[in-house]
């Protein structure tokens, strides 16, 4: 089962460029893998966030515990007062900043909605958040006003850049960010981010295990941005798994199933 989140018409903070493709191209590939997806974009507000999540997870719970899990999300994302947040299109910036629980996304309450399911083999959870447009506040490059929520949410609610590591993760649930906590990631100038773009030249790679997945997409995104931004983005990965698995069929197993 795959939740695939695009979120790029933002109407208080910077619009994205490549969230619209990155869940495109995502939805498409996990298809081909034989996932169930579910592809959304441009969630406006926190209840958008919370019905899609929790019609994943009863779905994914009712697949059995031989079950998969993929949930991923390209967009907007900040911390606020140590907790972290997935940024809504339509996200208010004085009611974000009194009351963030209330108008953005917690990570706290996604992992909180897994835990309440019947658990997954493996559940993968990819942050392609914390674009760096959010804190740019470069001339020039876009309409007056536009960073009117991370300020809001600076002041209200001491946001600040990036995410904040992860220290709760859900039992067999790893989480990849798309670069280090508390640092900002690039959006990318192609069809899609850095993240992204690695990971899907390398989701369907028959034999792959998954940890050998996370070192390919890391050294992919350090090669990219350091070669393109003259700065080095690191993605992290935070959880445990004690299992094997790979997304296209570990060496020894049948063939993946066929999509459903």
């Amino acid at each position: 089962m795959a939740l695939v989140i695009g979120n790029a018409a933002y109407e208080n903070a910077p619009v994205l460029v490549n969230p619209g493709n990155d869940a495109t191209d995502m939805c498409a590939a996990l298809k081909r893998l034989g996932f169930r997806t579910r592809c959304v974009t441009n969630l406006r507000d926190r209840a958008d966030f919370a019905r899609h999540v929790q019609e994943y997870v009863a779905q994914l719970s009712q697949a059995g515990p031989r079950a998969v899990g993929v949930f991923y999300y390209s967009g907007h994302g900040v911390q606020a007062a140590n907790a972290n947040y997935l940024i809504p299109t339509r996200a208010e910036p004085q009611a974000a900043a009194e009351d963030p629980l209330r108008v953005l996304y917690g990570l706290d309450e996604l992992f909180a909605r897994l835990r309440g399911g019947k658990p997954a083999r493996f559940q993968l959870v990819v942050l392609d958040a914390c674009r760096n447009d959010l804190f740019d506040d470069s001339p020039g490059r876009g309409a007056a006003g536009r960073s009117a929520l991370l300020r809001s949410l600076q002041a209200g609610a001491r946001a600040a850049t990036g995410l904040a590591p992860v220290t709760d993760a859900p039992e067999g649930t790893m989480v990849l960010y798309a670069t280090a906590s508390r640092e900002a990631a690039f959006d990318g100038e192609g069809r899609n981010g850095p993240l992204t773009r690695h990971v899907l030249e390398h989701i369907g790679t028959r034999g792959l295990v998954i940890e050998e997945f996370f070192k390919r997409v890391t050294a992919g995104v350090q090669t990219e941005t350091l070669r393109d931004f003259r700065k080095r983005q690191t993605p992290f990965i935070y959880g445990s798994f004690t299992g094997r698995f790979c997304f296209a069929g570990c060496p020894g197993e049948a063939d993946v199933p066929p999509a459903f």
